[in-house]
């Protein structure tokens, strides 16, 4: 064992670790990146974390640099859980701390898992209503701030947490909370490493007024940078909190520990209904008219998924085979049974003569589930080689979404495959999954050529290869290129004010290297489920 790992196991409750199994398990998330990482730290409470990164902070002040990558459930699809020093996994920090019913409040350790927490509220009739992965930490889904499905009725993760703690690059905690100017008074005058933070960032955000407001003012999501810095002072109030800047921070700004959120009423029931159309016009038409009933889930996907997946003997056969070269609207509701039975009633009367629906029922929700299952056993099998995840999670206006999808045949053309779009349209949020042969030079090659190709269609339409989620390593070596200089000079002065020794996460965005994640795609494949 190394030195490094024994002195921290002789320190912490937890465990570190450095042995070649333990070290392959934590070398892949989503991405198509393999980082090895030099040892593997699993706190057991919030000082261990304090520990360990008290511990890095002090190695790199004797220019011993040991980069700290924080990691959740490992499902991060731009290599951001990837680090080739210490990663620090939050697996055990997945205790539920205090729920408080009548508030709706819950407090939980950030590597609770959304599927854990809501099993738990379920039981006092609450919900966190984010539509993403089960085995998502809360942690991973404020620090990667994906855009999830159901954003579009209940506005995603942003608005429901209150508050959180984290551990700073120095090992010193901080509590976010939103200060008058009063508050954010005494927070400045404190001499500790926080201290400095509230008055630098404040100091930063004065000196950039203008390009604050310019960021967020913009027309077109995109979760690349630090952009949240718009968010932390109301221009009404004026109002200070640090909060926002760790949205899409990816570990970069500090490492999540606690979580305080406030949750909705569980509704009784959801179902949902699905219609077959034969181009994008009309299922963009019937779309529009059903958006007023207030869906939970309004997705859209390109019928060939279907098509390829029932080639693999997944077919969910739920239409007549000329319905598999348009697309499929699903479209979900949660509400009170009698509510939901006119909603779904009125999404029949508006169906135009030439589509095809099946709405759920308690007889039929098995073939809703083989539709579900069709989409996994599309993302899962595939032609050449692996459908990764690069492509996930950018942002299309819905003006330009018509001719956005007519343009991506450009790309077809360009790499012999079809590339079906699919995602949600009540929040723009869309994927497609390129099938890569990572065992290759050209598949390899392939994978930023593809983010370039993607990234400018997109821009093309007003839209952003960031806009669902942020630029991790993958992502980053296009829009790195992409930011203004005053823009990167303003991030990259922030990560300073909080990471003064770079040591958190410093090879994920700004500091993504095209050349070092071109050495770090992998050549072979993840051998379970890729969703």
């Amino acid at each position: 064992m190394n030195k490094i790992a024994k002195y921290l196991n002789q320190h912490l409750i937890g465990s570190v670790f450095d042995s070649p199994q333990i070290m392959e398990k934590y070398s892949t998330d989503r991405s198509p990146l393999k980082i090895t990482p030099r040892m593997v730290a699993v706190p057991e409470n919030v000082a261990d974390v304090k520990k360990v990164v008290k511990f890095i902070s002090q190695l790199a002040k004797k220019s011993v640099h040991v980069p700290i990558t924080v990691r959740g459930a490992g499902l991060d699809k731009t290599g951001a859980d990837l680090g080739s020093g210490l990663v620090l996994s939050t697996e055990r920090l997945n205790k539920i701390l205090e729920i408080d019913d009548r508030s709706r409040l819950v407090r939980v350790q950030a590597g609770v898992t959304l599927g854990q927490l809501n099993s738990a509220l379920a039981l006092y009739g609450l919900t966190l209503p984010i539509k993403a992965d089960e085995r998502e930490t809360i942690g991973g889904l404020i620090a990667n701030f994906t855009t999830d499905d159901a954003a579009g009725k209940y506005n995603g993760i942003f608005y429901y947490v209150d508050c959180l703690e984290a551990v700073l690059s120095t090992g010193d905690s901080i509590q976010t909370g939103r200060l008058l100017r009063r508050n954010f008074a005494r927070k400045a005058d404190l001499t500790s490493f926080e201290g400095a933070i509230y008055r630098d960032v404040d100091q930063l955000i004065t000196d950039n007024t203008e390009l604050v407001k310019e960021l967020g003012g913009r027309a077109t999501i995109d979760a690349a940078g630090y952009q949240m810095i718009s968010q932390v002072v109301k221009d009404v109030t004026k109002s200070f909190d640090l909060l926002p800047l760790f949205y899409a921070s990816q570990g970069t700004l500090g490492v999540i520990t606690e979580v305080i959120l406030h949750c909705e009423v569980l509704q009784p029931l959801s179902r949902r209904f699905v219609a077959a159309f034969e181009s994008i016009g009309a299922a963009e038409n019937y779309i529009q008219q059903i958006m007023p009933l207030g869906t939970e889930e309004l997705n859209l996907y390109d019928a060939r998924m279907f098509k390829t997946a029932g080639d693999h003997g997944k077919d969910p056969a739920l239409f007549a085979p000329k319905f598999y070269k348009g697309y499929f609207v699903l479209a979900s509701f949660d509400d009170k049974p009698r509510r939901i039975k006119k909603k779904l009633q009125k999404c029949l009367k508006l169906l135009p003569d030439n589509a095809a629906a099946v709405m759920e029922t308690d007889d039929n929700v098995t073939d809703f589930e083989r539709l579900n299952s069709a989409v996994v056993s599309y993302l899962n099998n595939d032609i050449r080689g692996e459908r990764v995840g690069l492509a996930d999670d950018f942002y299309v206006p819905t003006e330009h979404l018509a001719n956005f999808l007519t343009d991506m045949r450009t790309l077809e053309l360009t790499y012999g495959q079809e590339l079906p779009v699919y995602g949600s349209f009540s929040t723009s949020n869309y994927r497609v999954r390129p099938d890569i042969q990572l065992n290759t030079v050209e598949g390899r090659q392939m994978v930023l050529q593809f983010l370039k190709g993607l990234s400018a269609l997109l821009k093309e339409h007003g839209g952003s290869i960031t806009g669902g989620a942020p630029e991790g390593r993958t992502k980053a070596t296009v829009t790195n290129a992409e930011l203004s200089e005053d823009e990167t000079k303003l991030y990259q002065k922030l990560k300073l004010i909080f990471d003064p020794n770079d040591i958190l996460n410093p090879d994920v965005k700004l500091g993504a290297v095209t050349s070092t994640t071109v050495r770090h795609i992998r050549t072979d494949y993840l051998s379970d489920i890729t969703l």
